[in-house]
């Protein structure tokens, strides 16, 4: 993926593709960058925003874009939402590029709350009645949700160390450290489950795996492939070129 500064006027691919280990293949495996001729630029990059209003974590977003005209958005899974929404804010000041979003699904209250449940099972944790319940009513409140899931997780990862015969000022460090990027993926989650939809509507492409519902078109394909196989791609670009956000030869 390319990286550093653009040229004035170049033409960019905004992706918004979360980092991190996992399966499931990446928007950058579409090769769409040397394909359309357009600057691919992935916004969620290290360090990813901190802000757990929309508002503070768009503009955190449109801080790393570098100069030139956005062509289209594109998204997999849960920053869908932030896609549409960050389309929606360019379009205030020009054109509104469309959006190509892959496998996405919403984010609601739930996949908050079962993302915060799968963070302690991987930590060898488990909540407390009263920890779940506090985390529930906090979901509408995303700032006071990451602080309660802070203080939490880092005390189940510090008692876990202690027993392990760690130091407990150590502890507490390194609790700390491991449980960094835990926060940094429900910030994510939670922005994508407040983030208003855009004042400025526009198209939006939703390509789908053989498993996923919805969607407006599917691939016969498993969700770990998607992203490398030649029918999405075929598909994103013709959907880019109707829309007229592919640079005429």
């Amino acid at each position: 993926m390319v990286s550093g500064a653009a040229a004035p006027g170049e033409a960019l691919l905004l992706v918004l593709d979360y980092p991190g280990l996992r399966l499931e293949s990446r928007v950058e495996e579409l090769g769409l960058g040397d394909r359309t001729g357009l600057r691919q630029v992935q916004l969620l990059r290290a360090p990813l925003p901190t802000a757990t209003d929309p508002a503070g974590h768009l503009a955190e977003l449109l801080a790393r874009r570098p100069e030139g005209q956005c062509r289209a958005v594109l998204a997999y899974c849960a920053s869908a939402p932030l896609a549409d929404a960050l389309a929606g804010h360019l379009a205030a000041a020009g054109p509104r590029p469309p959006v190509v979003v892959f496998d996405a699904e919403p984010v609601t209250t739930s996949t908050v709350l079962d993302a915060y449940r799968d963070t302690l099972t991987q930590l060898g944790a488990r909540a407390a009645e009263p920890e779940a319940a506090e985390l529930a009513s906090l979901v509408d409140r995303p700032e006071q949700f990451i602080g309660a899931a802070r203080r939490n997780l880092v005390a189940h990862v510090s008692d876990a160390l202690r027993s392990d015969g760690c130091e407990p000022a150590e502890a507490g460090v390194l609790a700390v450290a491991l449980t960094a990027s835990c926060l940094d993926w429900l910030t994510h989650l939670l922005v994508a489950r407040h983030v208003p939809r855009p004042e400025f509507p526009g198209p939006v492409l939703n390509i789908v795996s053989a498993g996923t519902p919805g969607g407006d078109v599917r691939v016969s394909c498993d969700r770990t492939s998607l992203l490398r196989d030649p029918r999405t791609r075929e598909a994103t670009l013709s959907f880019l070129a109707a829309h007229g956000a592919l640079p005429t030869p």
